[in-house]
């Protein structure tokens, strides 16, 4: 799904806070790299269990401020779609999407009954509605832009998701099978101090927005 998670992204805009320039294309993994031995295709696919699992009174995409936000999955610190503002441990990656960047299709939403299904509905309404003619999105990581945004997209292998009640999609509760298109990146192991990620996205349909992480790195 993604039209109900814009209504949710409206009321999550976040004012930018500029920090010292520090990195940029060089601070995420390149699209073709495998972080801690697994594919971001796959980290993606486990980035959206673990979003969608979270019930929606507590789910970092409306409640940015989350306790679960940032939270530790497998050795890669989780990062909500919609910003952040959190301690993180050093020298680990972080991983996040964009609120706007991504369809999600699930059995659950009577979206498609096999993997099959799914991939060809994530895809094709990822290209009808973020293509590059209707969807710019600009991102800047410790005040360095990361050029070619567009190669870090990626579809999901699929993934069974256990809906919990009053979840983020108003989907049917219970485990359903699910696949997601979008933007997904992975920061390399993060230096101590702080740093920032900043998205803005035009959306020639929906609208402007604007999201920001403010991440501390701490030993």
């Amino acid at each position: 799904m993604r039209r109900t998670l814009v209504g949710i992204v409206v009321l999550c805009i976040t004012s930018v806070m500029v920090l010292p320039a520090a990195a940029g294309t060089s601070a995420v993994y390149p699209p073709g790299d495998s972080p801690l031995g697994t594919d971001h295709s796959a980290w993606e696919g486990t980035y959206q269990v673990w979003m969608t699992e979270i019930p929606r009174g507590r789910n970092p995409i409306n409640h940015p401020e989350s306790p679960l936000n940032c939270e530790t999955v497998d050795g890669v610190v989780f990062l909500g779609p919609t910003g952040a503002n959190c301690d993180v441990p050093a020298g680990t990656p972080a991983a996040f999407s964009v609120g706007t960047g991504f369809w999600e299709c699930s059995t659950a939403e009577g979206l498609g009954e096999t993997y099959h299904q799914l991939r060809r509905c994530a895809t094709r309404r990822f290209a009808r509605d973020i293509n590059a003619d209707v969807y710019h999105q600009r991102i800047l990581i410790d005040g360095e832009r990361l050029s070619r945004n567009r190669r870090w997209i990626f579809l999901t292998p699929g993934e069974i998701i256990d809906f919990p009640e009053k979840n983020i999609w108003h989907a049917e509760p219970g485990p359903s099978k699910s696949v997601t298109k979008g933007f997904f990146f992975i920061l390399q192991p993060l230096d101590p101090g702080l740093h920032t990620i900043r998205v803005r996205v035009r959306d020639e349909v929906i609208g402007k927005f604007r999201f920001v992480w403010k991440l501390n790195a701490v030993t």
